[in-house]
């Protein structure tokens, strides 16, 4: 069974280009584990992530196109969380929207998905946005 992780932010739309960036993969359903999933920046006691629209979005879509989805979350640095939850499921390939930036956005702002670009040893399916 392969196993993708989605690493899911806040934002509506990018959650919506991951979903369908995934389901134009030739991915057989029952042979596919998808795990979606939040980092809260906070310790957010009693934070749902299946209550966020950008997760709630995707799950929809996924779970519509004959998906079996699991929803995770956890809080802290977005990087090391990422890295960690890849691990804990074994993702063959881990799934991050990220948003086009200026190699000065970047070094100014930081960027999660090249980060884990960098530091994963996993498949990294990366769509951006223009947002």
């Amino acid at each position: 069974m392969a196993t993708i992780l989605l690493a899911i932010d806040t934002d509506v739309e990018r959650a919506e280009v991951q979903a369908e960036s995934i389901l134009e993969l030739p991915l057989v359903r029952d042979d596919t584990q998808l795990v979606l999933f939040h980092v809260f920046r906070g310790d957010d006691e009693g934070a749902d992530a299946r209550k966020l629209n950008s997760v709630a979005t995707a799950l929809e879509r996924l779970e519509a196109a004959g998906f079996d989805v699991e929803v995770e979350q956890s809080s802290g640095d977005a990087v090391r969380e990422i890295l960690a939850e890849a691990a804990r499921v074994n993702a063959d390939v881990v799934s991050l929207a990220g948003q086009k930036r200026s190699p000065t956005g970047k070094a100014l702002f930081g960027s999660v998905s090249q980060d884990v670009v960098l530091e994963s040893d996993r498949t990294v399916l990366l769509e951006t946005t223009d947002d």
